[in-house]
């Protein structure tokens, strides 16, 4: 069987009160006891704040694909009138994507969302096949008409509507016995269609034991300085927090101590106003109460074991989950004896009339004043609150299920598939609101069923951000890994997704197939191809495999909305130097690089191009990012090194290459490969040189890329150097055909940079059989290992005798040799981020060589 679950309660304002408590818990406890059934978690994609947090909730209990997202119109709130057509063609949009589903069985968990906010829901507009059950949480403004439904008035019409939708729920689950029997009595359901699961308390809700430097700063925060009495909820009329008020006004002259009353819970501006004045009224003093406002679960289970005990005078509830709360943290606990209270409170002697200031005030005094009869309830209360269960709620709901599921005859899949869609249009098409749309409404309503019903036969994608390649290929390592990951992957493409490449720029929103740029870059001809907007679904991945911080900064909304509707996110980062190492890049290029951290971290993961980088990012991450999801992972992968597999640079080989070749050939040449950047460490290099030829040694040292930032004199000096042409060169932009020869004629590498995320010359230098003399740095240690010839210190000197001792040793054939460095294809490579960011059950072709660790 399979159970949708419409997850809006968790969704609205809701979800800072009981009914999102309530959703949270008791889907939790279905997804426990689902045993061999399947269950979906449907989203409101429109609530977009609410969806990941949700999404990290169930992480663990249920596969992500198990939780969908739809999407729909905004602004269709029904507490302002002009609203009516949208909420229609939304309530149709949203009963068209659960069908899609193809439940067996669909449950509602707050059926009465929606007025103040963008929810949206209705029972039997579309299909009325499949069985719909809601939760009957309590019938409180029908029943209390006076206080809640004003004739005429909007929320009026809302509920009463909802009412009617209530009434075609195929069964009812209730969260009481009181709200059962008010299902019965006053709409009429036969007692087999509603059954009561009741409530449970969540495990976090213990007694506890807390510091005395944390109790004293949550009260120093609050503005609580004595013993004090807690209530937690709402404010609304059936709350009586006025009557409570009075009444521990009156309580106060009948105890010697000074005690305070804390209200925790998110009341309005409104709400507050009234109650401070009517605690003026009763005579108390502006600190003798508390309006604590909204307050974190761990700050409210510290209030609830620290209270000196805890009341709940509400006149109507459907079950009344803060006091169950109060009792499992051990706290003493009376309650008004009306509706589901006393169900959950359990014990008549900590009841009272909430409708007599007296008896309450008179059952508040005898617990200040009598230490026995608090610690009584305390006892009773935490025996009590091992009566509910979240899962014995979620077994009795999933008997339900099964029992009007199997009430439905097994038949064809209905509507379905285009048959689904086409229906739907006819339906939005037939509204009499449907001429009043706009074009912009029309295009959204448009976007929301194609997103909502991608079609059947589509296969994931694997969109691959190239962003920066498309705009500049800046030649430098980044882009060479880009291409050549970028060509594997074209290639030889996974089993069961389809490979995009796409772009974005930081000035307009949206990634964009680059179709133009892939033909180019596989040397196919345009075709006259338009780069259009992409269109992600659900079990898509999108990895940003460029280095392109501003457009991704840029682009968050979009990636946001991208991961909500399912879409897999993940980064390939190279390094972290921007940030460790601010003072060689250009200003502002730390900020940049910073934010850009924090962006990709709120997504699935990020694969680093060594083990250095990662356990630099896990750093980074633990000082930077203290909220930060569970499920995220940082993992790494080695780049390949093979560069006749690299998607080659063939720039063609410079008139004057063969000239330059025979002079590196005719002595020992000593190569440098990177741009002309501060951190690559060239001026100390070529400084070491310098002072390597004063004292006779006759040695070339080429340097093979291009200028990059910050070294306007370095350039100069070298272009302008004696020796440049004889036994120094500086061959700027070359291809890797070029390059490739350049390395055959070359003695040594020398890898001198400060920084580095990985190190490519050094694995391509071992590929050449070429020895390696780098800087004592982490990352060149993890890809060298003792494959190479370290030197220490950063002073031309340093430099100079590490090239003395490291050519002795050549002379004697003791040097170390890069032939045992392990190196890996850039088809292993792919294969390695792709066991990464795939799901496993993905097939490859080929082995895997995966090196990764686990955040």
């Amino acid at each position: 069987m399979r159970i949708v679950i419409d997850m809006q309660g968790a969704q609205t304002e809701s979800r800072f009160r009981g009914i999102g408590r309530y959703t949270m818990d008791f889907v939790k406890a279905v997804v426990r006891n689902r045993g061999k059934h399947e269950v979906i978690l449907a989203l409101n994609g429109t609530l977009a704040d609410s969806v990941e947090p949700i999404r990290e909730a169930f992480g663990g209990l249920l596969p992500t694909s198990n939780i969908r997202v739809w999407e729909s119109l905004s602004g269709v709130k029904a507490c302002e009138g002009g609203n009516h057509g949208r909420r229609e063609v939304a309530e149709l949009i949203r009963e068209a994507f659960l069908l899609s589903l193809r439940p067996d069985v669909i449950h509602v968990c707050s059926l009465f969302e929606g007025y103040g906010d963008d929810a949206v829901t209705s029972i039997g507009r579309v299909d009325s096949s499949i069985p719909v059950t809601t939760t009957i949480h309590d019938l409180i403004p029908f029943l209390n008409p006076a206080h809640y439904l004003e004739p005429g008035h909007l929320f009026t019409d809302f509920y009463l509507d909802k009412l009617e939708s209530l009434k075609r729920s195929a069964a009812l689950l209730s969260i009481s016995e009181s709200s059962r029997e008010e299902a019965i009595k006053h709409l009429g359901v036969f007692p087999e269609n509603v059954i009561n699961t009741s409530e449970g308390v969540n495990k976090c809700f213990r007694p506890i034991s807390l510091s005395d430097v944390y109790v004293s700063s949550l009260k120093r925060t609050l503005g609580i300085k004595n013993d004090f009495i807690l209530y937690s909820g709402g404010a609304d009329e059936r709350k009586n927090l006025k009557r409570l008020i009075y009444a521990f006004a009156r309580t106060l002259d009948g105890v010697r101590k000074s005690v305070q009353l804390v209200m925790a819970g998110k009341i309005s501006s409104g709400e507050r106003k009234q109650l401070r004045q009517f605690a003026l009224e009763a005579g108390l003093d502006q600190h003798q109460l508390i309006m604590a406002g909204y307050v974190s679960d761990d700050e409210l289970i510290a209030l609830y074991n620290t209270c000196l005990f805890f009341v709940f005078p509400s006149w109507h509830e459907g079950f009344g989950l803060p006091p169950l709360e109060a009792m499992a943290c051990g706290a003493a606990v009376i309650g008004a004896d009306a509706t589901s209270i006393p169900e959950v409170i359990g014990l008549q002697e900590a009841l009272f009339d909430p409708f007599d200031v007296d008896s309450l005030s008179s059952l508040m005094v005898k617990i200040i004043n009598d230490e026995n009869f608090r610690h009584f309830l305390q006892k009773h209360g935490l025996r009590q609150a091992k009566n509910f269960s979240w899962d014995t709620a979620g077994r009795r709901a999933i008997r339900m299920f099964e029992r009007v599921a199997g009430k439905v005859k097994a038949a064809d899949d209905g509507l379905q598939g285009d048959m689904l869609v086409h229906s739907l249009v006819r339906s939005i098409a037939s509204l009499q609101c449907a001429m009043q749309f706009d074009v912009d409404e029309c295009a959204t309503i448009a976007s929301a069923i194609a997103i909502n019903h991608p079609a059947a036969d589509r296969k994931s994608i694997l969109y691959v951000d190239v962003s920066e390649l498309v705009r500049h290929d800046a030649r430098t390592g980044v882009q060479r890994v880009t291409r050549s990951v970028l060509y594997e992957l074209l290639n030889n493409p996974p089993e069961a997704y389809d490979v995009h490449p796409v772009y974005a720029t930081s000035s307009v929103p949206g990634y964009r197939y680059a179709k133009k740029f892939t033909r180019q870059f596989l040397g196919l001809e345009d075709n006259g191809i338009e780069d259009i907007p992409i269109d992600p679904a659900m079990g898509d991945i999108f990895f940003g495999l460029d280095l392109q911080a501003n457009v991704v900064n840029a682009q968050m909304d979009i990636l946001k909305a991208m991961h909500r509707r399912g879409v897999q996110v993940y980064f390939l980062v190279h390094d972290l130097l921007p940030v460790t190492m601010p003072s060689v890049f250009a200003p502002g290029k730390d900020v940049a690089h910073a934010d850009w951290l924090k962006n990709i971290s709120q997504f699935d993961g990020v694969v680093c191009v060594s083990k250095t980088v990662a356990d630099e990012f896990k750093l980074w991450l633990g000082s930077n990012r203290k909220n930060l999801k569970s499920s995220f992972f940082v993992q790494w992968s080695h780049n390949g090194a093979d560069v006749e597999n690299s998607v080659p640079l063939r720039l063609g080989v410079d008139p004057e290459a063969d000239k330059v070749l025979s002079i590196l050939r005719s002595r020992l040449t000593f190569l440098a490969v990177g741009t002309l950047e501060p951190r690559k460490g060239h001026s100390q290099i070529l400084s070491a040189f310098e002072q390597l030829w004063r004292d006779g040694q006759d040695v070339n040292f080429v340097i093979v890329g291009k200028q990059g930032w910050m070294t306007e004199k370095l350039a100069a000096k070298i272009e302008s150097h004696p020796e440049i042409g004889k036994r120094l060169f500086w061959l700027k932009g070359i291809g890797d055909d070029y390059l490739e020869r350049v390395y055959e004629v070359s003695s040594c590498l020398i890898a001198g940079s400060l920084g580095e995320g990985f190190g490519l010359p050094l694995i391509e230098a071992a590929h050449h059989k070429l020895p390696v003399i780098a800087r004592d740095i982490p990352v060149f240690r993890e890809v060298a290992g003792e494959h190479a010839f370290f030197f220490h210190g950063k002073f031309p000197e340093d430099l100079a005798k590490a090239i003395k001792a490291w050519m002795a040793l050549y002379e004697e054939g003791h040097h170390p040799h890069s032939e045992g460095m392990k190196w890996i294809t850039w088809k292993e490579s792919t294969r390695n981020l792709l066991s990464i960011i795939l799901p496993s059950d993905v097939e490859f072709v080929g082995d895997s060589l995966t090196n990764h660790d686990v955040l």
